[in-house]
């Protein structure tokens, strides 16, 4: 009886414990991380396609920001709070400087999702708060944002705030496409989006229902030792 009792706690415990899976981030690493700027904004024409990289390398507490955009693209300032932005999970307050070029200056780091990146959504995080016009850009550029508490990648891609005509939205730039007449948004500035799933991603785990099958099963196990070890009458 003492077993069944103790297969019986055991199970309540497990299905408390592991009834909901975990959820992973949208980088599967912590400490570094590859993205593409897949869609632009509803305005810009650009559509969906690789329109570039971004990539985020952690050391210390510090993340350098790699923006790589594709053959024809500069990265620009148009009407927006600056040539890049994105949402931090560390309640703003972040430093970011080290930028590669001179062509962009300022930044922008609030405690609310206070900047609208229109069609896209608000962010807490700009970069380039001045920055060059279209035609006189840069194709690539980087940058490194440092704060006290940050020690994962991911704490610099999360999803922008609503209202957006366009979710999810993880990391916003602002592009001139310098390609000729005939590609998707030629001649047009607008946002490119680096895109992901609208909720975290479940990492694989045992489900309660598979949970309650195995306690069930220890429960038979449990019953029929029990029953073995009775004395024949």
């Amino acid at each position: 009886m003492k077993l069944t009792r103790y297969a019986i706690a055991s199970l309540a415990l497990l299905i408390s414990t592991n009834i909901y899976p975990a959820a992973a981030s949208l980088c599967s690493s912590s400490t570094s991380c590859t993205l593409v700027f897949s869609e632009g904004n509803t305005g810009s024409g650009f559509g969906s396609g690789n329109v570039g990289t971004l990539d985020l390398e952690l050391s210390g507490n510090t993340v350098t920001v790699n923006i790589d955009l594709a053959d024809g693209f500069q990265l620009v300032k148009t009407g927006f709070p600056g040539s890049i932005g994105f949402v931090d999970s560390l309640g703003g307050g972040v430093s970011m400087g080290g930028f590669s070029s001179s062509l962009y200056s300022g930044s922008l780091s609030d405690a609310s999702d206070d900047l609208h990146f229109d069609g896209l959504g608000y962010a807490n995080d700009a970069v380039g708060s001045s920055g060059p016009h279209a035609g006189n850009g840069l194709n690539s550029f980087s940058f490194a944002v440092s704060g006290a508490g940050l020690s994962d990648v991911n704490e610099l891609v999360n999803e922008f705030a609503g209202p957006a005509g366009q979710a999810p939205v993880y990391f916003v730039a602002d592009v001139y496409n310098t390609n000729a007449t005939g590609s998707s948004g030629a001649g047009n500035t607008g946002l490119v989006a680096v895109t992901g799933p609208g909720s975290p991603v479940p990492v694989p785990e045992p489900s309660g229902l598979a949970l309650f099958g195995t306690g069930l099963i220890a429960l038979g196990l449990a019953s029929r030792r029990r029953m073995a070890q009775l004395p024949v009458r």
